[in-house]
């Protein structure tokens, strides 16, 4: 096999979902589990409740309503299931790959200090994109994919001031780093040969900024309206074959890159204190996947286009309730829902991103231990809609199709501490 061919081979496994969500956990791959306070409440309200410094990530005006020195410092726990289905697969050989589900850890830590008499600065580190799937490596949708896997990591210094008595303001910065694995078998049947191996690897580092407001109508109600900017990274990297049959061109390495976009989003947020221990909020929320329409794999050497490949990923809104009841002083109860759109149509939903629609229902708890140290716990569970499949494998001559769905849920457990100085 001549390097174009082995590219457009590791085109078609690219395709086949660089971007990952496995049984998602918010809209395409994002992770929305960036603050246990939030997720008590299924982050309704999230730019504009302001409770803690892990308000850099969802607003950063929200940091004027802090007092002092503040650190946060979190860990979410998502426990994800996704079993396939078939439904009349012509892949030759394998069963249904098992719970290609997993149980992931997510940190995250805030802090925020006051900067001059009019303005705070804050640091945020999380991860804001991520996950994957892991299937057996002999299941019938093996030449698509085995393995998935996105790691991230977002550094997001960030600035506020007030504008006037009702008005704050917020800037901030995103150094982010991406990270991705992909593993899928080749199909060599006809050659009288076992599977080969494909692992594609990438990752960079690249910017992009946030910026949002809070304006306090009234002191029991406050609208918060927030941006995040999209990113383009440029994923360096390589594609590595492995028991490959000699007229495929046997075992080599090649170097490939793919430019992707992570998405912008926009939120709008409202909180109303509606008696002394009462607090409503709401929260809709678009992010703009449409800019992901093609997945382009260019050769490294030369830059030719080795393969650009329709994805037409659709923009999609998230919509949250939620409310918070101050039990005591020291005892705070939370609860919320949500409806979390896929940016995925059937159409062009594949094996490494099988998620659909998701409807969230989340408690919560907030404690005071003292007057300078609280804890926040949550738990989270999400419905997932069942996720149909028909995926072809067009340079896989004999290789079939995988039909069917995947049957979906995840749950999340979360926990933080905050700190004032």
């Amino acid at each position: 096999m001549d390097k174009t061919r082995q590219l457009a081979i590791a085109s078609s496994l690219l395709t086949s979902g660089l971007f990952l969500s496995g049984t998602s956990f918010a809209s395409g791959f994002a992770i929305i589990e960036n603050s246990a306070s939030g997720m008590g409440q299924a982050f309704a309200g999230a730019a504009a409740v302001a409770e803690d410094p892990s308000t850099i990530y969802f607003n950063p005006a929200g940091m004027m309503y802090l007092e002092g020195t503040q650190v946060t410092a979190g860990l979410h726990i998502i426990n994800s299931n996704a079993e396939f289905k078939d439904k009349g697969s012509t892949v030759t050989g394998g069963g249904d790959g098992g719970n290609s589900g997993d149980t992931f850890f997510v940190p995250n830590v805030y802090y925020v200090r006051d900067f001059g008499e009019k303005y705070k600065f804050g640091l945020g580190v999380n991860a804001p994109f991520g996950l994957g799937t892991t299937y057996k490596k002999d299941w019938m949708g093996r030449y698509a994919s085995t393995e998935s896997e996105l790691k991230s990591i977002n550094f997001n210094p960030s600035i506020a001031f007030r504008a006037s008595d009702k008005l704050a303001i917020g800037l901030g910065v995103n150094l982010q780093y991406l990270e991705a694995t992909l593993k899928s078998n080749i199909y060599q049947a006809a050659l009288g040969a076992s599977d080969g191996k494909a692992t594609i690897t990438g990752d960079s580092w690249q910017w992009g900024f946030n910026a949002g407001f809070i304006y306090e109508f009234t002191p029991a109600t406050r609208l918060g309206v927030h941006y995040r900017s999209e990113i383009s990274h440029t994923l360096d990297g390589s594609a590595k074959f492995e028991n490959m049959h000699a007229l495929l061109g046997g075992d080599r390495k090649v170097d490939a890159y793919a430019n992707i976009d992570t998405p912008s989003t926009f939120s709008i947020s409202l909180t109303h204190q509606l008696t002394d221990r009462l607090t409503l909020l709401g929260d809709i929320s678009h992010t703009k996947w449409n800019n992901f329409e093609y997945l382009t794999v260019v050769d490294d050497q030369n830059g030719s286009i080795i393969s650009q490949v329709e994805e037409k990923w659709s923009a999609s809104y998230r919509i949250a309730l939620g409310i918070k009841y101050q039990l005591s002083n020291q005892l705070i109860l939370r609860t919320g829902i949500a409806h979390d759109q896929t940016p995925i149509d059937d159409q062009y939903r594949t094996s490494r991103i099988p998620g659909d629609d998701r409807d969230w229902l989340s408690f919560g708890a907030s404690y005071l231990l003292n007057k300078n140290m609280s804890i926040d716990i949550a738990y989270s569970h999400l419905w997932v809609e069942d996720a149909k499949i028909n995926e072809q494998y067009p340079l896989l001559t004999g290789a079939g199709e995988l039909k069917g769905k995947f049957d979906s849920s995840v749950d999340i457990f979360s926990i933080q501490t905050t700190w004032k100085f």
